[in-house]
């Protein structure tokens, strides 16, 4: 079963009708849309990470999310300076600076989206004034939704897909329901394929050399954060067919490995993801 969490029901809209979805009549607090199979289901949760938190955390324990079968998808707006629709790889909470990380285990080429189309995304509490980082993306749900699925879902499983709106407090101000009903209209088709290719992608992951990612993660004297992203570094060679132990037995010949601090672990790390993306 592919699981779909919208924040507003414009956004949502976009996928009803072309999934064939039917508003469930069951007694529940949010608006809720079921496949006629029951393949999929989604549900609105309203603005807010709170809102996203709860409405995820009662989507999943009232269907009951299976690791080894299900997906959970996030399509909603967020605030950016370029246009688009963007797979994210990336999540901070602004309110505590913690950082998650979706695993990007599946090749989404196939559905139009390639690594120029990975961004991070900082979650806000309230609608930004101000784009500070002109690569970053702002929303408000993904770290809510993040943090709840966390409980039932393992991050390969959850797919998080944002298109830009607006930059910021102004444009958001001047935002008609119309205009965010087309952009939303606009990426369906996109997201629409992406659903598709997780249906076909329903079968256990490979498993990588647990030995080597630690022994690695060692010799970047690797922090929580680092390690987190080093393991998505992996999965993402052994997806991709590429020699992730050439690559560290290269860097370890050149003397880039191991190194001697953390922060010339992040240079290195930063190198690792350059050559494998």
């Amino acid at each position: 079963m592919l699981y779909i969490v919208c924040a507003l029901p414009i956004e949502a809209k976009s996928l009803v009708l072309p999934l064939s979805l039917r508003k469930d009549q069951f007694s529940c607090p949010y608006e809720t849309y079921l496949a006629e199979d029951h393949s999929c289901v989604l549900v609105v949760s309203g603005p807010g990470a709170i809102a996203a938190s709860a409405a995820t955390t009662y989507l999943l324990t009232r269907f009951g999310f299976k690791n080894d079968q299900d997906f959970l998808l996030n399509f909603g707006s967020c605030a950016g300076e370029k246009g688009g629709l963007y797979l994210i790889h990336k999540i901070i909470d602004q309110a505590t600076s913690r950082t998650f990380y979706p695993d990007m285990c599946y090749d989404l080429s196939v559905s139009g989206l390639t690594l120029s189309d990975e961004r991070a995304v900082t979650t806000c509490y309230q609608v930004v004034s101000s784009l500070e980082d002109s690569d970053m993306l702002y929303d408000m749900e993904a770290s809510g939704i993040y943090q709840a699925a966390s409980r039932f879902v393992p991050p390969h499983r959850m797919v998080f897909l944002k298109f830009v709106s607006d930059a910021g407090i102004v444009e958001a101000g001047q935002l008609t329901p119309e205009a965010l009903k087309m952009c939303a209209d606009t990426h369906a088709t996109t997201v629409l394929k992406v659903m598709n290719t997780l249906r076909a992608a329903c079968t256990p992951i490979p498993t990588f050399d647990e030995a080597l990612y630690n022994q690695t993660a060692l010799d970047l004297c690797a922090s929580e954060t680092m390690s987190h992203e080093l393991r998505q570094l992996f999965r993402y060679a052994l997806t991709s067919d590429q020699d992730m132990e050439n690559l560290l037995q290269t860097m370890k010949q050149d003397g880039k490995l191991p190194v001697s601090s953390k922060r010339e672990g992040k240079v290195v790390l930063d190198e690792i993801r350059q050559h494998l993306l």
